[in-house]
């Protein structure tokens, strides 16, 4: 896995079609700002809260106690803006658009993965000829990930 880094600020921002990560939503909101979900998912965790997932065709959004805690983003359904840009990214776009963040190469474990890195959190995005195929962020290591 090849991996994009690019050191920001602690409080850089990572949001989809305008929802920045960590915000609060009700899941009434969500549905307002996101659409009916195509399958819904909700699962007491106990010590670890509520966990829903609401999934749209390739993509899922993931919320813990209704705050916005991770994301998959494969098909152009959704943006993603990343802290450093001056424009969104989608699935599609060419991986020239991280340009501007100023990042470095390095080597990581799984061929065609690229990582943004901001101070405790990373994005992740798939890349396949060139092209963004699928970004994802989580806070959650039990993503899968």
């Amino acid at each position: 896995m090849a991996v994009m880094m690019s050191c920001m600020s602690a409080n850089a921002q990572v949001s989809v079609n305008g929802i920045e990560v960590f915000s609060k939503l009700t899941k009434n909101e969500v549905f307002e700002i996101f659409g009916q979900p195509d399958e819904y998912e909700i699962q007491d965790s106990g010590d670890n809260g509520v966990d829903e997932r609401y999934y749209y065709g390739e993509n899922m959004l993931h919320f813990n106690e209704n705050y916005f805690i991770g994301f998959i983003i494969c098909d152009k359904s959704f943006t993603v803006n990343l802290d450093g840009l001056e424009r969104d990214v989608k699935v599609g776009d060419k991986l020239s658009v991280l340009e501007p963040l100023e990042t470095h190469y390095m080597d990581w474990f799984e061929k065609d993965w690229y990582c943004v890195c901001f101070e405790d959190e990373q994005v992740m995005i798939k890349v396949k000829n060139g092209i963004i195929t699928c970004i994802s962020f989580s806070t959650d290591s039990s993503m899968g990930w």
